[in-house]
């Protein structure tokens, strides 16, 4: 039986008349799950904070699993998280202090915010993953392209969750993964097409990492990480 399990909790992207079939990260997970098979997914759906806040906690009430990975995918912007109009939604402090706080009681060791601009608040990555078990935490920092950066999660996802637990100790083996996660994509490609200006992949991305080793601090390691995929500025 795994001992992984994945905690998706995703907010609705397009309104029925928009798209009817109602797309999502899920069945891409799915193919995951199906080629790897060493991990077990849940999921929810989350409208506002409660939603968000049940949803994480009830997925870990009923995990059994003791490596949690937390992948959020949602609408955002710098100030808010999910719903599906402007100024709707849950606000980004209130959500870091749920993730901070399940991390508090749980062994959530990596999260990924797929969501437009949110990566833009390294503060609160540093903040929420500083002293919990989260060992990285990687978002973006710009309006994402959905399918472009839905299969970017995945491959980070393919590639740290292959890590063993000891390798949560070493910063170099948690870049590692995130380089050969990345490398497969070019830092060129144009993921956030906005109306003023078009973002390239290499500029629209944050990673901070915490080892789980005492004493060790949560550290913004974007330069770093675009260094080794030679992704310069």
């Amino acid at each position: 039986m795994t001992n992984t399990a994945l905690l998706v909790i995703e907010g609705l992207w397009w309104t029925p008349e928009q798209k009817p079939k109602r797309p999502s990260v899920l069945h891409f997970l799915e193919g995951l799950e199906g080629v790897q098979g060493d991990f077990n997914i849940y999921y929810a759906n989350f409208y506002e904070k409660e939603g968000f806040r049940h949803a994480l906690k009830d997925d870990l009430t009923n995990t059994r699993e003791n490596r949690l990975f937390l992948y959020i995918a949602a609408h955002g912007t710098e100030k808010r998280i999910g719903g599906l109009k402007a100024k709707t939604g849950m606000k980004l402090p209130a959500m870091f202090k749920v993730v901070r706080n399940a991390a508090n009681y749980s062994n959530i060791e990596g999260v990924i915010i797929g969501s437009c601009s949110v990566g833009n608040n390294i503060n609160d990555f540093i903040s929420t993953t500083k002293n919990s078990s989260i060992a990285w935490i990687f978002g973006y920092t710009c309006e994402i392209g959905w399918m472009a950066s839905t299969l970017i999660d995945v491959s980070i996802f393919e590639h740290l969750m292959m890590l063993k637990k000891s390798d949560l100790k070493s910063r170099k083996k948690i870049l590692d993964a995130f380089e050969k996660a990345l490398r497969r994509f070019n830092g060129n490609y144009i993921l956030c097409k906005g109306k003023s200006k078009s973002i390239a992949l290499k500029d629209a991305i944050t990673l901070v990492i915490q080892p789980r080793v005492p004493k060790k601090k949560a550290v913004d390691e974007t330069a770093t990480l675009l260094a080794r995929l030679d992704w310069k500025k």
